[in-house]
């Protein structure tokens, strides 16, 4: 496996573990439909949550945050709507994040790690 996949893998493993310590219950996992994939689909109180995970060993919050394209942001609004309607469930309330990670793969633990809360309006 090439080492951006490795990162990919650590970093979803990680936003995993933060989310549950954080409250979270994690419904499902690398979800895919005909609009793209979400990392990782949570719940908390009265939120359904589509959180993005982008996992870097070299960039800054603020360039992991920008790489979220229009394109992209759209795409994971289009795969949330599908979700509910594949799985048969009512328009809840929805929230999008972003987990943005800095991960030493040499050493596989996180060097930071930030929340983005509610990414897309």
């Amino acid at each position: 496996m090439a080492l951006h996949n490795k990162i990919g893998v650590l970093g979803e493993e990680i936003a995993v573990r933060y989310l549950k310590k954080e409250g979270y219950y994690i419904v499902e996992r690398n979800y895919r439909n005909k609009f793209g994939e979400i990392d990782i689909i949570a719940a908390k109180e009265s939120y359904t949550i589509f959180v993005e995970v982008k996992s870097r060993s070299s960039e800054n919050y603020i360039e992991l945050a920008q790489s979220l394209y229009h394109k992209q942001l759209h795409n994971i609004r289009q795969a949330a709507i599908f979700y509910f309607s594949e799985k048969n469930i009512h328009l809840s309330s929805i929230r999008f994040d972003l987990i943005a990670l800095k991960i030493d793969p040499d050493a596989k633990k996180i060097d930071k790690l930030k929340h983005f809360t509610n990414i897309i309006n």
